[in-house]
């Protein structure tokens, strides 16, 4: 006789347990943004004047004591990279860069772009410290850096708007990276804008202009190019993943 052994249902697609691990980290992220906004919004309102205003006063987090400042410029840096990350593999898989299915190996390509964007943060504020202590008043580099910080900042904020329409919406997937795009560049246009407002002189302006470009926009770019080529050509060489 046959047995009836209950409905099988539908079979989840292959990615599906990937796009529950990817919402899981989005909404821990997600979560810590709300208790640090929460906790800290005297310094996220400043946060925001000071990414949009060019006007010279005190230091960001002069009137403030305590090791909130510290925590709340760091958690804003790590979610904006992190959001960086998860919004490079979302439109990796998109195009059929990245291609791999099991959620392990996707956490580790997060979270090997996300060290390699580290990395990549680090050597270009050794390069601004390089500059601002040669070039530079030391009064006119704390209110660029000041500046920089809160830019990155907003920026990172920005960014939950295309990543969560790339890793969940699934459909008209040409907005979202073009919205991608236009904060990056929107981004850079503000950093640089304010770096010529802080630091433009009549006499060495235009010399400061283009070194800042060569030297901050440009440069380190082509090596952040050529170090995700590596790792691309690296992971799709190597036997872990075949």
């Amino acid at each position: 006789m046959d047995v009836f052994e209950g409905y099988v249902g539908i079979r989840l697609w292959d990615g599906q347990l990937v796009d529950d691990v990817i919402f899981l980290l989005l909404l821990t992220l997600f979560v810590f943004f709300a208790a640090v906004f929460r906790l800290n919004f005297q310094l996220f309102v400043k946060m925001l004047k000071d990414a949009f205003l060019v006007k010279e006063r005190q230091n960001l987090f002069d009137d403030v004591i305590g090791k909130s400042d510290f925590f709340f410029r760091n958690f804003m840096t790590f979610q904006a990279l992190f959001l960086l990350s998860v919004a490079l593999v979302a439109i990796g898989r998109i195009y059929g860069i990245v291609n791999y299915v099991e959620w392990k190996s996707i956490l580790f390509i997060i979270g090997l772009l996300f060290c390699v964007l580290f990395l990549f943060y680090l050597f270009k504020q050794l390069c601004y410290f390089l500059l601002g202590q040669v070039f530079a008043e030391s009064s006119k580099y704390k209110l660029w850096k000041t500046s920089y910080n809160a830019i990155m900042g907003v920026w990172g904020v920005s960014l939950y708007i295309p990543v969560l329409w790339l890793v969940f919406v699934g459909s008209h997937e040409t907005i979202p990276i073009a919205l991608f795009f236009f904060f990056y560049i929107l981004c850079r246009f503000v950093i640089i804008y304010k770096t010529v407002r802080i630091f433009h002189k009549k006499s060495t302006g235009f010399l400061h202009i283009n070194l800042y470009l060569c030297a901050q926009e440009i440069l380190p770019l082509i090596f952040l190019y050529e170090g995700i080529i590596y790792l691309y050509n690296f992971i799709e060489t190597s036997s872990l993943w075949h």
